[in-house]
């Protein structure tokens, strides 16, 4: 017990222990929360990787199936009309690729998603009812039959379908537990070393607990990060997508049985009410998905002569119908490396944008170039310009420069964010700045080539 005695004798090696044990602890506590940091990192890391897209491909593969429902039944009660034989072979299309969409997610969940399941029953369905449709004048009889097994089929398939999606809600739940768990864990352990750390050396227990509660803090904003993001992609797949589906595809029976009865104009509004808030639900869904780094994209060699000559008349029409006219100043060359409808899409919402805040019946320039291996594009108006407080946030998500216009034009304040969520997962630059003599530009840019 000497080693006692000298500590009560000489208060400077209580001091130094103090100091020692303070500072081994906080080693110890730094690995300990690099460790479980890492460990959460991991589990969040497989939620938005397969989980969370496992519920996304269940769902949109339901929709998928209610889709080509719907232009069924369309055949069924009008006949097959060109524009219905279109539409259906569009559906069965779009089913095949959500279909195939899955293929990533079955190497992780193959007891789930049975994709040799999944492509016989959509073959089953096509050969039974696809014939059927070409008989429908000459053996009605069995046209009837052909179709009641193919819905029978698609029952099946939307089974399937909700199957997948339920399965995904549960893993999504699970990694969430763990997340928290995790969490609970750090919080407990962290707490451990601070005690001990109160007790070595009071007069660094300060900056111990400040650190103790910086961990607590990241653990927690991590844990309600993948909540928030759990719930919103739960909540906008099923309350609004699914449902808003399913009303718009009846109210399009109704309109293809009875168009001239008394309700026709009403049944148009829901048609016309329920597309705009699928748009809107997509596009959150989109930025959902951008900041989860999960944004996808189909990168691909794009002549950029003629990505732009089909672009036009797009944006043509886009500006004429918001009562402007479009210029073009278009000198970009060659071919670069991106999402062609991705970018495309970018374009037409910096026109329309233009186009909505600009004069009526005012001009708008559409110009793209190539300088050092970048595409630059930049949309011009000649309206009032965007004021300067403003300019940092229009591509902020909801924001409106002129919030009573906007509403009364219908729109909320996504279309720039989206913009910025497209060039961004491009690896590129947009941004805005006014024009001296009036007016603005909003410009984005891209490398040719992705690394």
């Amino acid at each position: 017990m000497s080693w006692l005695r000298q500590l009560r004798i000489e208060p400077w090696r209580i001091a130094n222990v103090s100091v020692g044990g303070l500072l081994i602890a906080i080693v110890v506590a730094g690995m300990l929360g690099l460790v479980i940091n890492e460990r959460v990192k991991q589990v969040t890391d497989r939620a938005l990787e397969y989980d969370i897209e496992l519920e996304d491909r269940g769902d949109d593969l339901r929709v998928a199936v209610l889709d080509v429902r719907h232009y069924h039944r369309n055949i069924l009660f009008s006949g097959p009309s060109r524009r219905g034989r279109a539409d259906f072979e569009g559906a069965y299309l779009r089913l095949r690729e959500q279909i195939s969409r899955l293929a990533r997610v079955e190497s992780a969940y193959p007891e789930v998603v049975r994709m040799d399941r999944l492509h016989g029953l959509a073959d089953e369905y096509y050969s039974e009812f696809r014939p059927a449709i070409d008989a429908y004048d000459t053996n009605p009889n069995a046209f009837t039959a052909a179709s009641d097994e193919g819905l029978a089929v698609l029952s099946e398939l939307e089974l399937a379908a909700r199957d997948i999606d339920h399965f995904g809600e549960q893993r999504a739940a699970a990694s969430l537990r763990t997340v928290d768990q995790a969490a609970d864990t750090a919080r407990f352990t962290l707490l451990s070393v601070l005690g001990g750390s109160v007790l070595l050396g009071m007069g660094l227990a300060y900056s111990t607990m400040s650190r103790v509660r910086q961990q607590q803090q990241t653990a927690q904003q991590l844990s309600d990060a993948l909540r928030a993001k759990n719930a919103f992609v739960a909540d906008a797949s099923h309350e609004l997508r699914t449902p808003l589906t399913v009303l718009r595809a009846n109210a399009e029976v109704a309109l293809e049985i009875d168009p001239v009865s008394v309700q026709s104009e009403l049944l148009g509004e829901i048609v016309r009410e329920s597309e705009r808030m699928t748009h809107l639900v997509e596009d959150m869904l989109m930025l959902a998905r951008s900041d989860s780094s999960s944004l996808p994209l189909q990168i691909e060699a794009v002549g950029l002569e003629s990505f732009f000559a089909q672009l036009v008349e797009r944006a043509r029409t886009l500006a004429h119908d918001r009562g402007a006219s479009l210029d073009l100043d278009l000198s970009a060359k060659g071919s670069a490396d991106f999402d062609r409808s991705r970018i495309e899409q970018v374009v037409l919402i910096l026109v329309d944008n233009a186009a909505k805040h600009g004069p009526t019946r005012g001009g708008i320039t559409l110009g793209s170039q190539v300088q050092s291996s970048t595409l630059t594009v930049e949309v011009v108006d000649r309206g009032p310009g965007i004021p300067e407080p403003d300019l940092p946030f229009i591509f902020e998500r909801f924001y409106r420069v002129d919030k009573s216009r906007t509403r009364k034009e219908g729109g909320v304040g996504l279309g720039l964010a989206i913009a910025r969520s497209i060039i961004e997962a491009h690896g590129g630059w947009i941004g805005a700045v006014n024009r001296p003599e009036g007016g603005s530009i909003l410009r984005f840019s891209l490398p040719m080539r992705r690394s």
